[in-house]
């Protein structure tokens, strides 16, 4: 039970932490941790996989950035479902298109099981989302999918890192368009996070 408030997305993304941060609207579990568990758990971690680690955030975060370019330009019609997966040969790009919660479960589903197929060692994901801030889990029992758009909730770039032997992870940057111009928000930093969306991966 959070102490303080939840973050709840379009599909039962619910994010529990010291600090509470938005989570994407295309569905799957998300439950970030706090940050003194990401430090503790780097402290498990061998050098080599620490560096693992700092290059897939690296790689995220330049993504990110060609998103964001993105929605500079494109504002309200921006629409972003990125999937990168990392093989041992290299890396490669999927588009995730869905319309509705079983259409993103088959999309992400064929996705994980592509990149398991090919010994992928991470998937980076970037999506748009909607978060709301919630003061007791009791309130997501009113959830359905689509809700937090038809309640004009605040949009979000959401990001997420995952694999074999790789503490998930996940930041968010909120924006909003104000007078056909886009306002961006304070971004997060990479926090734990347990995710759902992607089923069977790692």
């Amino acid at each position: 039970m959070p102490e303080d408030g939840a973050t709840v997305s379009n599909s039962w993304e619910v994010s529990f932490a010291d600090k509470f941060f938005p989570v994407p609207d295309f569905g799957g579990l998300v439950v970030s941790q706090a940050r003194t568990r990401l430090e503790a758990g780097h402290l498990t971690l061998t050098c080599d996989e620490m560096r693992c680690v700092d290059d897939l955030q690296q790689l995220a975060l330049e993504l990110l950035e060609i998103e964001k370019k993105y929605l500079l330009e494109e504002k309200q019609e921006y629409s972003c479902a990125v999937v990168v997966v990392i093989t041992p040969e290299g890396r490669y790009y999927e588009g995730a298109d869905f319309d509705d919660e079983a259409e993103k479960d088959a999309t992400y589903g064929a996705i994980a099981e592509r990149a398991k197929a090919k010994n992928a060692t991470a998937i980076i994901t970037i999506n748009t989302g909607r978060e709301k801030d919630v003061d007791d889990e009791r309130e997501l029992d009113s959830y359905w999918w689509g809700k937090l758009a038809d309640e004009n909730q605040p949009r979000c770039l959401f990001l997420t890192i995952s694999g074999p032997g790789i503490k998930s992870m996940s930041l968010s940057l909120p924006f909003s368009i104000e007078n056909h111009q886009v306002v961006l928000g304070r971004q997060t930093d990479f926090e734990p996070a347990i995710l759902n969306m992607l089923p069977n991966w790692p």
